[in-house]
Protein backbone atom coordinates (compact mmCIF):
# COMPACT_ATOMS: atom_id res chain seq x y z
CA UNK A 1 0.00 0.00 0.00
CA UNK A 2 2.93 2.57 0.64
CA UNK A 3 3.89 2.56 -3.21
CA UNK A 4 0.15 3.65 -4.07
CA UNK A 5 -0.19 6.74 -1.80
CA UNK A 6 2.21 9.63 -0.34
CA UNK A 7 3.42 9.39 2.63
CA UNK A 8 1.42 11.53 4.55
CA UNK A 9 -1.83 9.51 3.77
CA UNK A 10 -0.05 6.55 4.63
CA UNK A 11 1.04 8.18 7.84
CA UNK A 12 -2.60 9.29 8.38
CA UNK A 13 -3.51 5.52 8.24
CA UNK A 14 -1.02 4.99 10.79
CA UNK A 15 -2.30 7.71 12.81
CA UNK A 16 -6.01 6.41 12.47
CA UNK A 17 -5.22 3.22 13.50
CA UNK A 18 -3.34 4.24 16.99
CA UNK A 19 -5.54 6.60 17.52
CA UNK A 20 -8.68 3.39 17.45
CA UNK A 21 -10.62 4.05 15.24
CA UNK A 22 -10.43 0.85 13.26
CA UNK A 23 -13.05 -1.63 14.39
CA UNK A 24 -12.34 -5.17 12.99
CA UNK A 25 -15.38 -6.96 11.88
CA UNK A 26 -13.78 -10.62 10.43
CA UNK A 27 -10.92 -11.79 9.27
CA UNK A 28 -11.89 -14.41 7.25
CA UNK A 29 -10.44 -16.49 4.40
CA UNK A 30 -7.43 -14.06 4.04
CA UNK A 31 -10.05 -11.21 4.25
CA UNK A 32 -10.11 -8.45 6.92
CA UNK A 33 -13.12 -6.64 7.20
CA UNK A 34 -13.19 -3.53 9.19
CA UNK A 35 -15.51 -0.32 9.79
CA UNK A 36 -13.39 2.99 9.91
CA UNK A 37 -13.96 6.04 11.49
CA UNK A 38 -12.44 8.85 9.31
CA UNK A 39 -14.86 11.97 8.49
CA UNK A 40 -17.27 9.49 8.21
CA UNK A 41 -17.94 5.54 8.57
CA UNK A 42 -16.11 3.62 5.88
CA UNK A 43 -16.13 -0.02 5.01
CA UNK A 44 -12.89 -1.71 4.22
CA UNK A 45 -11.78 -4.85 2.36
CA UNK A 46 -8.21 -6.36 2.58
CA UNK A 47 -6.53 -9.32 1.01
CA UNK A 48 -2.86 -10.23 0.99
CA UNK A 49 -0.33 -8.58 -0.04
CA UNK A 50 -2.19 -5.03 -0.70
CA UNK A 51 -5.56 -5.35 -2.40
CA UNK A 52 -8.83 -4.61 -1.60
CA UNK A 53 -11.36 -1.88 -1.67
CA UNK A 54 -12.76 1.05 0.43
CA UNK A 55 -16.05 2.96 0.61
CA UNK A 56 -14.30 6.48 1.05
CA UNK A 57 -14.08 8.97 -1.70
CA UNK A 58 -10.15 8.52 -1.45
CA UNK A 59 -10.50 4.93 -2.68
CA UNK A 60 -12.48 5.57 -5.46
CA UNK A 61 -10.27 8.19 -6.90
CA UNK A 62 -6.60 6.75 -6.16
CA UNK A 63 -7.49 3.05 -6.00
CA UNK A 64 -5.80 3.22 -2.26
CA UNK A 65 -6.29 5.24 1.20
CA UNK A 66 -5.53 5.60 4.54
CA UNK A 67 -8.44 3.32 5.75
CA UNK A 68 -6.53 0.22 3.98
CA UNK A 69 -3.32 1.22 5.74
CA UNK A 70 -5.37 1.43 9.23
CA UNK A 71 -6.92 -1.82 8.27
CA UNK A 72 -3.57 -2.88 7.73
CA UNK A 73 -2.22 -1.53 11.09
CA UNK A 74 -4.97 -2.85 12.94
CA UNK A 75 -4.39 -6.43 11.80
CA UNK A 76 -0.96 -6.73 12.48
CA UNK A 77 -1.12 -5.14 15.75
CA UNK A 78 -3.57 -8.21 17.21
CA UNK A 79 -1.78 -10.95 19.27
CA UNK A 80 -2.96 -14.42 18.74
CA UNK A 81 -5.67 -14.22 20.94
CA UNK A 82 -6.91 -10.56 19.65
CA UNK A 83 -6.87 -12.04 15.99
CA UNK A 84 -8.49 -15.29 16.96
CA UNK A 85 -11.47 -13.02 18.71
CA UNK A 86 -11.74 -11.29 15.23
CA UNK A 87 -11.78 -14.34 13.31
CA UNK A 88 -14.64 -16.09 15.46
CA UNK A 89 -16.36 -12.93 15.38
CA UNK A 90 -18.76 -13.82 12.22
CA UNK A 91 -19.19 -17.34 13.19
CA UNK A 92 -20.37 -16.88 16.92
CA UNK A 93 -22.78 -14.05 14.83
CA UNK A 94 -24.03 -16.69 12.76
CA UNK A 95 -24.44 -19.20 15.61
CA UNK A 96 -27.09 -16.96 17.51
CA UNK A 97 -28.61 -15.84 14.20
CA UNK A 98 -29.00 -19.25 13.57
CA UNK A 99 -30.74 -19.85 16.85
CA UNK A 100 -33.59 -17.28 16.30
CA UNK A 101 -36.46 -18.36 14.23
CA UNK A 102 -37.35 -17.47 10.46
CA UNK A 103 -39.95 -14.80 11.63
CA UNK A 104 -37.43 -12.88 13.91
CA UNK A 105 -34.93 -12.87 11.71
CA UNK A 106 -36.98 -11.11 8.72
CA UNK A 107 -38.20 -8.72 11.55
CA UNK A 108 -34.66 -8.06 12.61
CA UNK A 109 -33.90 -7.31 8.51
CA UNK A 110 -36.80 -5.18 8.36
CA UNK A 111 -35.96 -3.06 11.22
CA UNK A 112 -32.38 -2.68 9.51
CA UNK A 113 -33.91 -1.50 6.68
CA UNK A 114 -36.09 0.76 8.12
CA UNK A 115 -33.43 2.83 10.27
CA UNK A 116 -30.04 2.58 7.27
CA UNK A 117 -30.44 3.14 3.60
CA UNK A 118 -27.82 0.84 2.33
CA UNK A 119 -29.81 -2.38 4.44
CA UNK A 120 -32.79 -1.21 2.58
CA UNK A 121 -30.91 -0.99 -1.35
CA UNK A 122 -29.02 -4.09 -0.47
CA UNK A 123 -32.06 -6.12 0.63
CA UNK A 124 -34.13 -4.83 -2.56
CA UNK A 125 -31.35 -5.98 -5.08
CA UNK A 126 -29.98 -2.66 -5.49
Amino acid sequence: LRERMSEGSFANGLDLAQDGAVTLVAVEDEVATAHVRGGDLYVVELRPPADGTCTCPGFEKFGACKHQVATAAAVNALDGAGLQKVQSRMARLRDGLALESQAALIERLVDLARRRPEVLAALEGG
